[in-house]
């Protein structure tokens, strides 16, 4: 079917801003977390029919259940629209969801400090660029070599309390073994984070 050269949308919104955020930091969300940023069903089935959102269908506990993800073009209108960037890879929809739950879950203002994981691999970088300007060159390459050889691992995501404390979050399913842990553990020590973890 030949798509209508006219989108739906021709106006975005300060709800559209959040739903797209959400998407960006998260890879998938409920259809209860696009309501919650504001959108109605209407503009979710038009966000769908321009080829920005992508219904995803999947089974979590013998249900079958249905998320969103941005598409290609979603991702490139919300970093065009709002400078977003960096987005979290989409991975499995009931591994995203748990993320989704904890983004939710926290204040905007934590929201608003919120990293995801190719975020989290540039704050690390950072922390090794630091160290070599200290003058500590030997520790700043044992950590490089760590995170080539799979000893360090990016956790999911990172936000600030209200307290001004930096939480590194993980999504843990059964598919990860010690390794792939101890990876992410070895991350949180490094950056001295507080370590937040929730099983799915």
């Amino acid at each position: 079917m030949p798509r209508k050269s006219k989108p739906y949308i021709t106006q975005f919104f300060e709800r559209d801003r959040l739903a797209f955020t959400a998407l960006f930091r998260t890879g998938h969300v409920s259809y209860e977390h696009l309501r919650y940023c504001g959108l109605a069903d209407s503009r979710i089935k038009n966000l769908i029919r321009d080829g920005h959102y992508e219904k995803v269908v999947y089974k979590h506990a013998g249900e079958v259940k249905e998320c969103y993800k941005l598409s290609k073009l979603g991702r490139a209108m919300g970093c065009r629209l709002w400078g977003l960037e960096k987005p979290y890879h989409a991975q499995n929809p009931k591994h995203d969801i748990a993320i989704a739950e904890k983004y939710f879950s926290i204040s905007v203002e934590c929201r608003d400090q919120w990293s995801t994981e190719s975020q989290i691999r540039d704050k690390f970088q950072g922390q090794l660029n630091d160290l070599r300007n200290q003058g500590k060159e030997e520790v700043a390459r044992v950590y490089e070599d760590m995170l080539n050889r799979g000893l360090i691992s990016m956790p999911d995501a990172l936000y600030v309390d209200i307290n001004g404390t930096e939480i590194a979050f993980e999504v843990v399913t059964n598919t990860y073994g010690q390794d792939e842990m101890r990876a992410k553990e070895a991350l949180v020590e490094i950056m001295n984070y507080r370590y937040e973890t929730t099983r799915v």
